[in-house]
């Protein structure tokens, strides 16, 4: 009986602590989730409110191009350098005036996105192809 007990302890505390995350949806950003090394594809989850609706949308993309402040592009699929774990959130216009915290995500027609962070020698632009992209459901 005892362990009868101790499982439905444990599968209320699984249940409570999905629920307490499904209440507190990822902040508007891009969340870099994995990068698989062997096909250099990225994928990325985008949380935000799209025509009114908390929408999460994953992208599979692959570097297409990596420029950093005024040296040459590099192309190629394992040009570009993003944190696993990292959620990007755009900062275009930053309020303290910082420029540093510049940060412009932009998915571009024609199945790419591109992220920018930075300004002048320091501004780093990676471009993707976006290879699938899909709406997740609720959870």
């Amino acid at each position: 009986m005892k362990r009868g007990v101790l499982a439905g302890v444990v599968l209320a505390t699984v249940i409570l602590t999905r629920c307490a995350r499904r209440t507190e949806p990822e902040p508007d950003g891009y969340r870099v989730m994995s990068y698989e090394a062997n096909t250099h594809q990225w994928v990325i989850l985008r949380a935000g409110t799209f025509d009114g609706k908390y929408l999460t949308k994953r992208l599979t993309v692959i570097c297409a191009s990596f420029k950093w402040g005024d040296h040459e592009s590099v192309l190629g699929a394992d040009a570009c350098h993003l944190q696993v774990g990292r959620l990007i959130v755009p900062n275009p216009l930053p309020k303290d005036g910082n420029l540093q915290a510049f940060v412009d995500v932009f998915e571009m027609p024609g199945n790419a996105l591109s992220i920018t962070e930075g300004t002048g020698a320091d501004r780093v632009t990676q471009q993707f192809d976006i290879k699938k992209y899909e709406v997740l459901p609720d959870q």
